[in-house]
């Protein structure tokens, strides 16, 4: 009997001792997936940034080459000229009007006009031009600025050119100075004028 109880006891503590030990393993296997778990945020915080800072330096470089790119082009096209070509496009519209001074001399006329010659050699080296509208034309928005518009009961005019007034400068389809213009603007309520005028008998 006493065997028996000794026997059970010791059984009891073995029984103990091996939960104890397999709560210890437990313990230890979660802190090290803990640490693991830890370990692999950070690597992925220290990845994420890493390809943040890649994909921000390929397109700081992506960047700096098509700026590179768009000067090159504009140079081909020798657009870092456009600044100097439009202030000469300005000189030689807005102070041609000198030449129809009656006050200035025969000499200096020829002289202005010669300078206002070689101005214009210079934008026709760029492919820039003079660009005038004819009246009755449609007018371009993008090439002209309205200065005074004139009311029409013609309907077929609208928008059409009554005057130029100053010369513009074209280049390769875009204005390096644009046109003054005068057009017409429909205006329903003259024709219904000129129909009541017409319709009205005599008295």
């Amino acid at each position: 009997m006493a065997s028996d109880i000794q026997t059970e006891f010791k059984a009891e503590e073995e029984s103990e001792t091996v939960d104890l030990s397999s709560k210890n393993d437990l313990n230890q296997l979660a802190e090290l997936i803990g640490q693991l778990v830890d370990r692999q945020d950070k690597n992925s915080r220290l990845l994420t940034q890493v390809l943040r800072e890649n994909v921000n330096f390929q397109n700081q470089v992506r960047q700096g080459m098509q700026n590179e790119l768009v000067q090159l082009k504009e140079q081909q096209r020798g657009e870092q000229f456009t600044p100097l070509l439009k202030e000469i496009s300005a000189v030689c519209v807005e102070y041609r009007s000198l030449l129809n001074e009656e006050t200035i001399s025969v000499n200096v006329r020829r002289t202005l006009q010669l300078l206002f010659d070689q101005l214009e050699d210079i934008l026709a080296d760029y492919d820039a031009e003079l660009s005038v509208s004819q009246v009755g034309e449609l007018r371009k928005p993008l090439l002209t600025k309205i200065i005074n518009t004139i009311a029409t009961d013609d309907e077929s005019k609208h928008n059409t050119i009554a005057k130029s007034r100053r010369p513009g400068v074209v280049r390769n389809g875009h204005p390096l100075y644009r046109e003054y213009v005068d057009v017409y603007v429909y205006d329903p309520s003259l024709s219904a004028k000129s129909e009541f005028v017409t319709s009205t008998p005599p008295t």
